[in-house]
């Protein structure tokens, strides 16, 4: 890519559709490199072999946080992190929701394969549920602006320019 931006990871995977959603909203040129997942190859990009990895000019590093952070702060385009304390806790409280409880308790619970279960769908109403709560009205889920939060939340959200021939499906 000409901004030397690569993302390991498959188009589908919600935390590589984050990343590459971040690069969108910068205006930052990637490439999406498909990962052998699980493989050794992976295992020397990522040590708990996950996804995405960012690749910048040759230097690697894991993890969505970091890989949006950096993406962010690193590049010129509109700023995805709000301005003062209290909004950026408000954003990366929403980062961790979505991290930890949302991607468990809806993404993975929610079976691609089959109908979901009467369980599988109260699990995930009461994860949906509990972070409807964190909602104050807002336009975005920090303030009147885009900001990584929304990125973390909705990989595939309207709001964004993300489209179908972004993400190579």
């Amino acid at each position: 890519s000409v901004s030397g931006v690569r993302i390991h990871g498959f188009a589908v995977s919600t935390w590589t559709r984050t990343a590459r959603m971040t690069c969108i909203e910068k205006g930052i040129e990637h490439e999406l490199v498909p990962v052998a997942y699980g493989s050794e190859e992976h295992g020397r990009i990522h040590p708990f072999r996950r996804m995405p990895i960012l690749e910048v000019d040759g230097r690697m590093m894991p993890e969505t946080l970091a890989i949006t952070g950096h993406l962010d702060e690193a590049f010129p385009g509109p700023n995805l992190q709000p301005e003062g304390h209290a909004a950026r806790a408000r954003m990366r409280i929403w980062m961790a929701v979505c991290s930890d409880y949302l991607f468990s308790d809806v993404v993975r619970t929610i079976p691609r394969d089959r109908p979901p279960t009467d369980e599988e769908l109260t699990t995930a109403a009461t994860a949906l549920g509990r972070a409807e709560e964190l909602m104050d009205g807002d336009a975005f889920l920090v303030g009147e602006e885009l900001t990584l939060a929304d990125l973390y939340l909705a990989p595939d959200r309207k709001s964004t320019r993300l489209n179908s021939s972004h993400l190579g499906i």
